[in-house]
């Protein structure tokens, strides 16, 4: 009982942070359009981003909301995120020592928080909270003598990035030999992975590799694009932790929990490094999962290292305690900077809708021509206009109808129609232009 009122507790928060800003990000719009796609068996992946089955799976869930299964998957998004800084809490507490167990929690939620790109892709909807979820109770779940719900949680994981198969892989070899009884999870899972994987590629794009060649394609400044890719992925690793993280190494011993977080955090970095050397992106969101037992170890460390200086135990905690609070408040200017960012995507969230109706609807622009709009905005034109993301083109020419905006705060607005496009609604952070075909006229 006390889980499902946690539970609760953390979707009721999500569902309340929506009174501030909010809109889902580039990934999860896309996710939004594939489950609608995949709930009407009309599913297109031809284009967007590299395919994830666990959130396509839930967003298909959500069709039935209509318009709300955008606002509905970034509460589930946040509330996950908020179940991955309880786990991490969860097992520090296990590793420290007992006047210091809470002082350990709240470490290791706050370094969590704190590393770089958690709080934003979190409040966007992306799927590193869920992932660090799954994974970090995985972990606590095997700890607490629960290896089949361990299982379960692990094959959710791997439903969300390959990198998370080879531990599945050991894990189910370790289930497999040790508990007879999970056999069949694991038989199970070893056939549904990779078929949730595959199988809505081939049946979307008729490419059942179109994922990883998109991943492939890094985004400008990516570690795949440095002279040393390897090297450059530990430095964006490096880069992504907070100061707090540099409490981990006190936490090391030889204690099974501990080896193992430290080894994952390491196979993470290296894993994902790796694959940079072979050309896949490398950037700081998909080295992101290794901050979550690095955190752990942080949680646990801080609270070992104070419980080793003379004193009692309130005092080392309080010192801890002032620790966490500098710590927030050196994070003051990286949360403005975020808040920021999310105000800008929500108001493109917002006012896109507000410009399809002012131009007359959705299927108004769509009998006019084919659509256009600016680079990374393809998902939300499409969910908007209710078509695949491959109708949406990027270099306008007559007939079609262009929805410009700017990417980010302090981008120029695009893309700029050639001559013959006329404004015809103006909707805040969007302007739509159109060249109908005479027939739509």
């Amino acid at each position: 009982m006390r889980a499902v009122a946690l539970l609760l507790g953390m979707l009721c928060a999500a569902a309340a942070s929506l009174l501030l800003p909010w809109a889902p990000g580039y990934d999860p719009l896309a996710w939004l359009v594939w489950g609608r796609e995949a709930a009407a068996l009309e599913l297109d992946t031809t284009s967007g981003p590299a395919w994830k089955p666990l959130p396509v799976l839930a967003t298909t869930l959500l069709t039935p909301a209509g318009e709300a299964a955008a606002a509905l998957w970034v509460v589930l998004a946040r509330a996950c995120a908020l179940a991955a800084l309880a786990a991490a809490g969860l097992l520090a507490a296990r590793l420290a020592p007992a006047p210091l167990r809470a002082l350990a929690a709240a470490t290791a939620a706050v370094t969590l928080l704190l590393a770089d790109g958690f709080l934003q892709g979190s409040a966007l909807g992306y799927s590193e909270g869920l992932l660090l979820a799954l994974a970090l109770f995985a972990a606590e779940r095997h700890l607490a003598g629960r290896p089949g719900q361990a299982l379960a949680l692990a094959g959710g994981a791997a439903l969300l990035r390959p990198e998370t198969w080879p531990f599945l892989a050991l894990y189910g070899g370790w289930a497999f030999a040790r508990r007879p009884g999970l056999r069949p999870l694991v038989v199970a899972l070893a056939v549904a992975v990779p078929a949730l994987w595959l199988g809505p590629e081939l049946w979307g794009s008729g490419d059942l590799l179109r994922s990883s060649e998109r991943a492939r394609i890094p985004n400008p400044g990516a570690p795949a694009l440095a002279g040393r890719p390897f090297l450059a992925s530990l430095g964006v690793f490096a880069g992504l932790l907070p100061p707090l993280a540099l409490a981990a190494p006190a936490a090391l011993r030889r204690d099974p929990l501990v080896l193992a977080l430290a080894g994952a955090a390491g196979a993470w970095v290296a894993l994902v490094a790796g694959m940079a050397e072979l050309g896949y992106s490398g950037e700081a969101r998909y080295l992101l999962p290794a901050a979550g037992p690095v955190a752990v170890l942080a949680g646990a460390g801080l609270a070992r290292g104070l419980a080793a200086v003379p004193g009692p135990a309130p005092l080392a905690a309080a010192g801890g305690a002032a620790v966490l609070v500098c710590s927030l408040a050196v994070a003051v200017a990286d949360v403005r900077r975020t808040a920021a960012t999310l105000e800008h995507a929500a108001a493109l969230h917002r006012d896109l809708g507000h410009a399809v109706e002012d131009a007359g609807g959705a299927e108004l622009l769509l009998a006019c021509g084919p659509p256009y709009a600016g680079r990374y905005r393809f998902p939300a034109v499409a969910w908007r206009l209710g078509v695949p993301i491959s109708r949406v083109a990027l270099e306008p020419s007559p007939p079609g109808v262009v929805l410009r905006s700017r990417l980010t705060a302090a981008s120029p607005a695009d893309p700029d129609p050639p001559a013959g496009f006329a404004l015809v609604a103006d909707g805040g952070e969007w302007d739509v232009l159109a060249s109908c075909r005479k027939e739509a006229r």
